[in-house]
């Protein structure tokens, strides 16, 4: 493995806690399949000041592509952080390594997160029991950022199929929504809004994150409960499920994606 590096890709964020989130991560995937994961995030991550960090700053992946031709890397690894086929994984990332890398190197892209495997959807469906969630009491919005993406919105779609199949729920039980979206009829896959599905609700609403890493729209405090307190009708009440990359089997998932290269 000396001439291969395995780079834990995410999107990158502004927030600290993203990074440390995704280096935890890398270490725990590192520990599962005996190879060295280094994190790196897509941008934004080397704006995240080094102390709080603990004075390491973040990598993005031009500057991960750099480092590795200077360290004679001849074939990257990408085990992606993204439930599907986003922007960054089909069309930011190969341009950057075919910009920046040396002629003899060589990349290789594993699958997403979601997969014919199920094991998002039970992550998922763990971390709505982790909740104060009730089957007959709770309405579920299984809520996405919101993508210009329509096969990254299917993905949503998909896996709130999968959970309600799995767990006996009709679609006013569980419904999937988005964070946000952007302007024009061509995006309007991503409806509904979360801010709409919270008037679907009658008693209890869980907000069913699919988010991974805590940030700017998941963290404490975030664009998520921003839109839940401002926009949840009076007398109903709502809590956030964990984040999947808060769930021990995530490593695991990344680890078979890794193990699937292979195969």
């Amino acid at each position: 493995m000396q001439s291969t590096r395995i780079l834990l890709v995410d999107n990158g964020s502004l927030e600290a806690a993203t990074t440390l989130g995704l280096r935890h991560l890398s270490q725990e995937v590192t520990r599962i399949i005996g190879h060295e994961v280094h994190p790196v995030s897509v941008l934004h991550s080397q704006k995240v000041a080094p102390e709080l960090l603990a004075n390491k700053p973040a990598q993005i992946f031009s500057e991960a592509i750099l480092q590795a031709g200077r360290d004679g890397i001849k074939k990257i690894i990408i085990l992606p952080l993204f439930m599907g086929p986003s922007l960054a994984i089909t069309e930011f990332i190969p341009a950057q390594f075919t910009l920046h890398a040396t002629k003899d190197m060589q990349m290789v892209v594993a699958d997403t997160l979601f997969g014919a495997d199920g094991e998002l959807c039970d992550i998922l469906i763990d971390n709505l029991k982790a909740t104060s969630w009730q089957k007959d009491k709770s309405t579920v919005l299984l809520c996405d950022h919101g993508t210009p993406i329509i096969e990254v919105n299917q993905v949503r779609n998909l896996l709130a199929e999968e959970i309600r199949k799995k767990l006996g729920l009709n679609s006013h039980q569980l419904l999937a929504c988005s964070m946000e979206r952007r302007e024009g009829d061509q995006y309007a896959f991503n409806e509904p809004l979360l801010e709409s599905a919270l008037s679907k609700v009658s008693a209890h609403a869980i907000v069913l994150m699919q988010f991974l890493l805590p940030g700017r729209h998941a963290g404490t405090g975030g664009d998520v409960a921003e839109i839940c307190e401002k926009h949840a009708p009076t007398g109903i009440s709502w809590e956030l499920s964990p984040l999947i990359g808060t769930h021990p089997n995530l490593p695991r998932l990344l680890a078979r994606r890794y193990s699937e290269l292979k195969a």
